[in-house]
């Protein structure tokens, strides 16, 4: 008997095809599948800080919190040396140590990248003159540095779009405390002729103030000053 059986379009070879009863798809083709093959080919290190990070539900008196298995493991190993167990104890010390060194030399790089940036800000700056470009931000008037502890505080805006807000909630104070003084002078010139104000105008008065603090508490929220540094200069 012969096999008239013609390889072509939507007709691949006989030993190419798959066998019935056979799935094309052999790891599977469900969420779970994929999921179990991609776990497969985690790596042990992986795993480890997949696993440090699961939360775990602790009892502290009569609370219950969730905290992740690396917290949980920390506080374990930190009370088994308070309770007098000398490696968890000298573990505890020693990472505590580590820590500590690598948030204080954190800090001094980023003292020094503050300080580089003011001493060469002069320089950066007519660099974007020169090429038609803003001044680069932060000013360096906004650029706070304590060398007690080598903190860095930045009271002004970082980039463009936080200026562009800046100058529009100063734009708006500007506004609201140029009619709370007119309405005060108002109030003080209407009692000297002996015409005090009405419920309603001072009403008007405390509304005004309260904007006044809505802008200010978003100046404190976002650390700035009430206002744009280096703003003469540009």
């Amino acid at each position: 008997m012969t096999d008239d059986y013609k390889v072509g379009y939507c007709r691949p070879p006989k030993a190419s095809q798959f066998k019935k009863g056979q799935s094309g798809n052999l790891p599977g083709s469900s969420r779970k599948a994929r999921e179990r093959k991609r776990r497969q080919n985690r790596s042990l290190g992986d795993l480890v800080l997949e696993n440090s990070e699961n939360l775990l539900r602790v009892r502290d008196g009569n609370r219950t919190s969730s905290i992740s298995t690396k917290e949980a493991l920390l506080k374990k190993q930190t009370a088994m040396g308070l309770n007098g167990n000398r490696l968890a104890l000298k573990a505890s010390l020693d990472r505590i140590d580590k820590a500590e060194q690598a948030k204080r030399a954190e800090v001094l790089d980023l003292y020094k990248e503050a300080l580089d940036y003011k001493d060469n800000y002069p320089a950066l700056a007519e660099s974007h003159r020169n090429r038609g470009l803003p001044p680069p931000l932060p000013h360096p008037d906004d650029v706070h540095l304590n060398r007690s502890t080598g903190e860095v505080i930045i009271t002004g805006p970082r980039g463009p779009e936080e200026l562009a807000q800046l100058k529009k909630i100063l734009e708006a104070r500007k506004i609201f405390m140029k009619k709370l003084d007119e309405h005060r002078l108002d109030a003080e010139e209407s009692a000297r002729q002996g015409c005090p104000y009405s419920p309603g105008d001072f009403k008007i008065i405390s509304l005004i103030e309260k904007h006044l603090r809505s802008f200010d508490y978003e100046l404190e929220r976002r650390g700035w000053l009430p206002r744009v540094a280096g703003e003469k200069e540009s």
